[in-house]
């Protein structure tokens, strides 16, 4: 009981998971793949020793974890999507298209959204060693690949489908090129002329 003779509410299930992952994020982002332990996000979460192997029992399974709340943090608001599916519906110009993809590309790239890019290569690196991550990837990925899909076609692209795989390719080398030291990684200029020359092949 506290002073007021209240008892105090422990957290919902789904809110110290989610704390967990975002806490898994922050190791992955700033230690690598090997600094991830259960202790160590215990401690970046501000917990108890072995609250997180209370709800993730194995490496693994924070991984999963990890990687499911990157892909939610990796997806634009409701306001953003309501507001482009309503710009797709109209039809998209190409100079439209292009705004919206390099809108994209910012948030993802941002200075202070580091730690959660290098979190996204760690656990694509991680899936290559363990085959129950991979699902969790695919499905991600083909996610984005829809969203890129429907993108294209309202630009009228002959071949969306196809060019939409190819965007998401493009995008993620921009962002892995983003992790090379700062005088060495593509200036705005650069990246624009990237997207700009895959548009017109659209």
């Amino acid at each position: 009981m506290t002073r007021q003779g209240k008892k105090r509410t422990a957290p919902a299930p789904a809110k110290r998971r989610g704390e967990i992952a975002d806490a898994a994020l922050r190791v992955l982002g700033s230690e690598g793949s090997r600094g991830l332990t259960h202790r160590a996000v215990d401690e970046a979460a501000g917990l108890p020793s072995g609250s997180t192997s209370n709800y993730f029992g194995t490496r693994d399974a924070l991984l999963e974890a990890a990687a499911r709340r990157h892909a939610e943090l990796d997806m634009p608001s409701s306001a953003d999507i309501d507001a482009a599916s309503t710009a797709v519906a109209g039809g998209l110009t190409q100079d439209q298209a292009r705004t919206m993809i390099l809108a994209a590309l910012d948030r993802v790239i941002a200075d202070d959204a580091r730690l959660a890019l290098v979190a996204r290569f760690e656990l694509t690196l991680e899936a290559t060693r363990r085959p129950s991550l991979r699902p969790v990837m695919k499905e991600t990925r083909t996610h984005f690949v829809g969203l890129a899909t429907t993108l294209l076609r309202a630009t009228g692209c002959r071949t969306p489908e196809a060019h939409a795989a190819q965007l998401i390719a493009l995008m993620d080398g921009i962002t892995a090129d983003r992790l090379q030291p700062s005088e060495r990684a593509l200036d705005r200029a650069g990246i624009e002329a990237l997207v700009d020359r895959f548009l017109t092949t659209c």
